[in-house]
């Protein structure tokens, strides 16, 4: 493997906002998994709308961390201090979680090159006493790029474990600055349009601001979040968005647009969505059955 790549800035140009959007991605996973909020419940996809989990911001507040201090030392908080500094499995998860962030940061750099990259490059990613962890490690790396990036990983060589790194659901676009610079939208355009086909093909901004309230993206994994959802994906054709006739205040909603029918299908969306639930898409039973009608449509 090139020695030359590293960890956090993969020693690509320099960009502040670029760098920005790298630095805001390492934060925000790392939030995710310390309150595992990177796996949505199965209800926040029902309703359409995020429960409420702990957003990024409030989660690593002044308040909350200064409330959790004890007023003085007792013998036996110190106890609980030594005996969770000394609990083996709480030190391999989060040594596990560093070789996931690890790994997940050089499949970024590897899918920033258009390169392919192999089980040998990633074991020396994970090198040492982890590496009999491999399999768990991938599984919640490509987990990880999948949710976040919207990046799936394909193995095209199963022999020599070779992997493709490729944009979810036949989606063409990832909204990065260049191709070596920024992050990959892909995963936020995806979000959008799932919530926007379970809550009945149409739905109203606020209800896509709550959900970027809900899961902490707003203004935080992103720069402008807002910008990209009412005029990066509108422009691109992801989105329609349209002022509600005689909504007063003024207001808009959001549907498909022609490019996001032309690239992917709501059965896709809808086997995205409870791959991240973790169930199958007839727990959908009425979003199922329309997605069945709607490729019956096509076919």
């Amino acid at each position: 493997m090139d020695d030359s790549y590293n960890i956090h800035h993969c020693n690509l140009p320099e960009n502040p906002q670029a760098q920005r959007e790298i630095d805001n991605a390492q934060v925000i996973m790392a939030v995710a998994e310390e309150e595992k909020a990177t796996i949505p419940s199965k209800d926040m996809y029902d309703s359409g709308i995020p429960s409420s989990p702990q957003s990024p911001q409030r989660a690593c507040s002044p308040t909350m961390v200064m409330s959790s201090i004890p007023e003085g030392p007792s013998d036996e908080a110190y106890d609980n201090q030594i005996e969770e500094l000394e609990d083996p499995m709480s030190l391999l998860h989060k040594a596990l979680s560093i070789k996931m962030f690890d790994l997940v940061y050089f499949m970024l750099f590897k899918y920033k090159m258009k390169e392919f990259t192999t089980k040998a490059e990633m074991l020396e990613i994970i090198f040492g006493e982890y590496e009999e962890y491999y399999a768990v490690i991938l599984s919640e790396a490509s987990q990880c790029l999948r949710l976040v990036f919207g990046i799936d990983m394909i193995e095209i060589d199963p022999f020599v474990h070779t992997y493709a790194l490729v944009k979810a659901l036949g989606i063409t676009y990832d909204g990065m600055m260049t191709d070596v610079q920024g992050i990959p939208k892909t995963g936020l355009l995806i979000v959008v349009l799932g919530v926007i086909f379970m809550q009945g093909n149409c739905v109203s901004e606020e209800v896509i601001w709550e959900m970027l309230n809900n899961v902490g993206i707003d203004s935080f994994l992103y720069e402008n979040p807002r910008k990209l959802i009412t005029q990066d994906f509108v422009q691109e054709g992801y989105l329609v968005y349209s002022p509600v006739p005689d909504s007063d205040p003024p207001s808009h909603e959001f549907l498909w647009g022609p490019r996001a029918f032309a690239e992917t299908t709501k059965m896709r969306v809808l086997e995205f969505f409870a791959s991240i639930t973790k169930t199958d898409p007839t727990s959908y039973p009425e979003i199922y059955a329309e997605t069945l009608r709607d490729e019956l449509d096509m076919a």
